[in-house]
């Protein structure tokens, strides 16, 4: 099926202010409901999907909770669920149920580490459990001339870092409502962005906002391991040297007001010293899972 992404940018383009904010708004709305749904039934251990308990799998019923690997979800059935659902539905329920565990840091989606032959490449954690998702631009293309000429992804598992769905073992296909968010994104990402909600953004959200904001509204983590960012400071005080115990003192602030040092610092010698802050993503987060593609011959 193909997707003609520029008809859609001019529907788009047609569109009053108006109706893209109602859009937008009933967009929202939805989310809201099945992100609240789905909230309500995590803190009880119940799939808002299905209604059942994380630790039960019905078979005649596949659903993404069996992803969570609770119940006596096996690799076999793993078509079960994607012939049900599809990519999208898959990859936000997954990043939903990650960050109630850990939010942001547990989905590590950055840019900057991916390969430019990727279309998706990114790993996601909860509690013992690692998803990755991984499409080069040939998977998306289909391999032209064998049996998966069709746009599909690769999936690997991982329990307690053991095997669980190997990259190898599935090439699944994406739907057409996948190729349609897929394709505007790739080719009309001005103005149309897939994502996943708020509950669902990941470390790529995290780095995207400004760094003013970042200083002002993140809380110390004395734990690294809970830790969203990594802050580096620098003070240049080399004109009006600053002494040991005032450092002290913004040391000694911040963990009073839960700030970090680098916002106090800022706040206090703005007038005084250079600040530099170098913002980059907490070491815990997840390594993406790589995946050797297989030359063709």
């Amino acid at each position: 099926m193909q997707h003609d992404t520029e008809k859609y940018r001019r529907i788009f383009e047609g569109m009053s202010p108006e109706e893209i904010e109602e859009m937008n708004r009933l967009n929202d709305e939805e989310h809201q409901r099945q992100a609240e749904a789905f909230r309500t039934g995590y803190e009880k251990d119940i799939c808002y999907l299905c209604n059942k308990p994380f630790k039960t799998i019905s078979k005649s019923n596949p659903c993404l909770h069996w992803l969570l690997r609770q119940c006596k979800f096996k690799k076999k059935d793993f078509p079960k669920v994607y012939e049900k659902y599809g990519y999208g539905n898959i990859a936000a329920y997954i990043r939903w149920c990650a960050n109630q565990d850990r939010f942001l840091s547990n989905i590590n989606d950055l840019e900057g580490e991916k390969s430019d032959r990727k279309v998706l490449s990114y790993t996601v954690k909860w509690k013992n459990v690692e998803w990755t998702f991984d499409c080069s631009k040939n998977d998306f293309q289909g391999h032209q001339g064998t049996s998966i000429d069709y746009p599909h992804y690769h999936f690997q598992m991982r329990i307690d870092g053991r095997q669980f769905i190997n990259f190898n073992d599935f090439h699944v296909p994406f739907t057409d409502h996948d190729l349609f968010i897929l394709k505007n994104s790739m080719e009309q990402g001005d103005w149309f962005k897939q994502n996943f909600g708020a509950i669902g953004s990941g470390m790529q959200d995290a780095v995207s906002v400004e760094l003013e904001d970042i200083l002002e509204h993140t809380i110390r983590s004395d734990n690294e391991d809970e830790a969203t960012y990594h802050f580096s400071t620098m003070i240049d005080a080399s004109e009006n040297p600053i002494s040991g115990e005032e450092i002290y003192e913004i040391q000694k602030e911040a963990e009073r007001t839960g700030k970090s040092f680098a916002f106090v610092a800022q706040k206090r010698l703005k007038e005084r010293a250079k600040v530099q802050t170098v913002i980059s993503p907490a070491d815990s987060i997840p390594d993406i899972a790589s995946r050797t593609e297989h030359k063709r011959r």
